[in-house]
């Protein structure tokens, strides 16, 4: 973590300490400051509270950042800003008649893997529930993209930048807060962005259904998405099992997808030559390979330059795939195996019934490793490759690929994780769905 005033502070919360009055001024003023003070502030503290998964660290960030939010935002009360967010975030179900609903808006996650695992689910109970109401997505089309054809959704494209300064990320509030403020109209907020993770006041307070999914049954280790599913069954009562990305469908296609993705933490890759090794391995077994190269950048040429040291084979192939992440999706539901690090790609594959296998790295505690899983039909392999060589991640990954292009059976069937990083949980703590307790509610 490089040595910044957001940074100084992250260290003395996660080491259990109170956050100093006069180092939170100081970060509040490096980030309204520069560009640099901004990006600290959010890749420094805002992330590793956040992605932590625990309650006091959100209680951390809650105090924090709703300083921020008064200093950026001058017509808003910190104080006020608290204590709207301790309401909203006590578990409470829906109690009126649903069919009196007219308009349900559905805050993005922004990015996303995060609305395939989360928000998609969120949206599929919001048509079962409110069948007379018009859904609303508000986000990036991107992401609206996924689940417009399935859903029939209307979109209220709210331009987000995920590395924008913190006065282009606070400036979407005013069109935002106008955009959801339709009289008696939900608003269903799964710690979005947008909300600065719930804080920042949309709509109604009554009529307004907050997902605090940092710090909800912070004593079972559960995927996200599961998660989901159990927070919409009892807010809702509507039982979701499944989560939507919309293709076209098609009969033939690359035996393997593949997407290096890693977002802005370069400690999710392997290690080189990892991944031109992984190629090689594929082609030398004959097989067609669709390689994402994302968004350009750094992404594009770490691809490029893996392919670029493949060596030829009679049937097998690689080839770079540019475009759409929804066309990147439709490519993996007509391939018969999906690899990846942890990113889109594996929640989409996972909701789509492909078989996928994953790699974790740089993830902050194994928490967020079990939350950040794929919940859905597909068979899932997941690596810890934290401390895995490329020797040994190669060795793993032959053996899967063996076995799905084999007649072997791919994953164990009695668990979607690698035994490596389950061995201390349970199959109960995992697989929840008969589970009498989940009618209680969320514990921190």
């Amino acid at each position: 973590m490089a040595n910044t005033s957001a940074s100084r502070l992250a260290q003395i919360i996660l080491a259990g300490g109170r956050e100093p009055d006069d180092l939170v001024q100081e970060v509040i003023d490096d980030a309204l400051a520069s560009s640099e003070g901004s990006a600290a502030l959010f890749r420094d503290l805002v992330e590793p509270l956040a992605d932590r998964f625990e309650f006091r660290l959100v209680n951390a960030y809650v105090s924090i950042f709703s300083r921020v939010i008064e200093a950026a935002l001058p017509e808003l009360d910190a104080s006020k800003l608290v204590e709207r967010f301790m309401r909203i975030r006590r578990p409470r179900k829906f109690a009126e008649n649903a069919l009196a609903v007219k308009d349900v808006y559905v805050l993005s996650r922004i990015t996303i893997g995060a609305d395939i695992a989360i928000t998609s689910r969120i949206l599929r109970a919001a048509f079962t529930n409110f069948p007379k109401a018009q859904v609303h997505f508000v986000g990036p089309k991107k992401n609206w993209e996924l689940f417009e054809p399935e859903l029939a959704l209307e979109l209220i494209e709210i331009p987000y930048k995920r590395t924008g300064t913190l006065r282009e990320r606070l400036g979407v509030y005013p069109e935002l807060a106008k955009q959801l403020s339709k009289k008696g109209a939900l608003i269903i907020d799964p710690d979005s962005r947008l909300s600065q993770l719930g804080l920042l006041p949309l709509g109604e307070e009554e009529n307004y259904y907050f997902f605090e999914s940092r710090s909800w049954w912070a004593d079972e280790e559960m995927p996200l998405g599961e998660m989901t599913e159990r927070w919409v069954t009892q807010t809702f009562g509507v039982p979701v099992s499944m989560p939507i990305v919309a293709v076209e469908d098609r009969l033939e296609g690359f035996d393997v997808t593949i997407s290096f993705g890693i977002g802005e933490n370069p400690e999710k890759a392997m290690p080189a030559p990892f991944e031109s090794r992984l190629l090689q391995l594929l082609v030398d077994r004959g097989l067609t390979v669709l390689v994402d190269t994302g968004a350009g950048g750094d992404e594009a040429e770490r691809v490029h330059r893996a392919i670029a040291e493949v060596q030829p084979s009679e049937s097998g192939s690689v080839t770079p795939y540019y475009g759409s992440f929804k066309e990147f999706a439709t490519e993996i539901n007509a391939s018969s195996l999906y690899m990846g690090y942890d990113s889109a790609g594996g929640h989409a594959a996972c909701a789509l019934g492909v078989p996928s296998l994953l790699l974790f790295r740089g993830y902050p505690n194994e928490r967020f490793m079990i939350r950040w899983i794929p919940w859905g039909d597909g068979e899932l392999e997941v690596l810890d490759a934290e401390e895995m060589s490329v020797d040994e991640a190669i060795d793993r990954i032959q053996e899967a690929i063996e076995a799905v292009f084999s007649d072997e059976p791919f994953a164990d069937e009695e668990s979607d994780l690698d035994d490596d990083f389950n061995e201390d949980v349970d199959d109960e703590d995992l697989d929840d769905e008969d589970d009498d307790e989940d009618a209680d509610a969320p514990r921190r």
